[in-house]
């Protein structure tokens, strides 16, 4: 049955509203390490560029390099990267 509500009080306050809510659940957000949601940017340009960043005039690229750089200088750090290199970066 469909009601005619005066206002957005008289919707809040019926009891179908009630229901409604209780079926809307909010979806957990699971976020990764955000050094590895870096290092998936870096994979990332690598897939739409078909090369690795280089240490160009263009800021974005440059970016991505000096960031590859600086974790391909910690091997101690690489194990947590592997599940994601998908174009073997580390091994470079």
């Amino acid at each position: 049955m469909i009601e005619n509500f005066a206002t957005l009080e008289d919707i809040f306050a019926d009891s179908s509203f009630d229901e409604l809510v209780k079926e809307i659940r909010p979806k957990k957000i699971e976020r990764l390490d955000p050094d590895i949601e870096k290092f998936q940017e870096i994979v990332e340009w690598v897939r739409e560029n078909g090369k690795e960043p280089t240490k160009s005039r263009n800021m974005k690229e440059r970016k991505l390099y000096s960031r590859l750089k600086g974790i391909r200088n910690k091997p101690e750090d690489w194990s947590k990267y592997l599940n994601y290199d998908v174009f073997g970066l580390l091994k470079k």
